[in-house]
């Protein structure tokens, strides 16, 4: 999967700034104007749901700016509570499909589940709230190498940190469709196998999606900047 990095990235940089993951109510992904913002794509700040359990904000994917090389995190970002359904990775199986994913190394456990289910939620809502560098630490560092690597190749050297490229791949269009996305993901497993995993997750207009992750010193981070649907 590592060896896939650069190009999911690529893919990202040429994309990123036009769509959003996540797809919307006809399973297609497309941005969502700023104008159409419903309740539902208010900002996390705006939104509703409370701050993370004590347990949570224990962890290290829980805790802004950990990981995150030349900065501190944004204070300001303060990880959300999230309800997610489980089940396990047999309800997003397609009969006759391809289900390499749903069926990737072995089901994880809750606990195991939870934590790489909290890395995803605070990157998701770190994003959408425009908190670059909390975003970026809940990154894997080979993403972070990858969009700094890309970055420099195609002469973005205004701000070379992750967060600044972040800020720049994200058109602001998009920013509605990323809060919304931010509250409707539904983590319903996690399939590991050592070091990588695959969360799989419904998010807008109940498209599954999977998202790589990868283990760091102990703690799931996401290993990619948006994920692949599934159905």
């Amino acid at each position: 999967m590592t060896r896939l990095l650069p190009v999911v990235v690529a893919a990202a940089l040429l994309a990123f700034g036009v769509v959003a993951c996540g797809g919307d109510d006809s399973s297609s992904t497309r941005t969502q104007p700023a104008t159409e913002a419903t309740q539902e794509d208010r900002s996390p700040d705006e939104s509703s749901g409370g701050v993370a359990s004590d347990e949570k904000a224990k962890k290290g994917d829980a805790r802004p700016g950990d990981g995150e090389t030349g900065g501190s995190g944004s204070s300001d970002f303060v990880p959300k509570q999230h309800d997610d359904s489980g089940g396990g990775s047999a309800q997003f199986r397609v009969k006759g499909g391809d289900n390499s994913v749903q069926e990737f190394g072995e089901e994880a456990d809750e606990s195991e589940r939870e934590e790489a289910a909290t890395a995803l939620h605070n990157f998701l809502d770190a994003r959408a709230a425009e908190e670059w560098e909390s975003a970026c630490s809940f990154l894997a560092q080979d993403v972070k190498a990858s969009l700094e690597q890309l970055a420099g190749q195609a002469q973005q050297a205004e701000d070379m940190s992750c967060a600044g490229i972040l800020a720049k791949l994200t058109n602001r269009a998009a920013l509605p469709a990323l809060r919304s996305e931010a509250a409707r993901a539904d983590v319903g497993s996690l399939r590991i196998e050592g070091d990588r995993a695959f969360v799989l997750y419904r998010g807008i207009g109940d498209t599954v999606l999977a998202v790589p992750m990868t283990n760091e010193d102990g703690g799931w981070k996401v290993a990619s900047l948006a994920g692949t649907p599934l159905s």
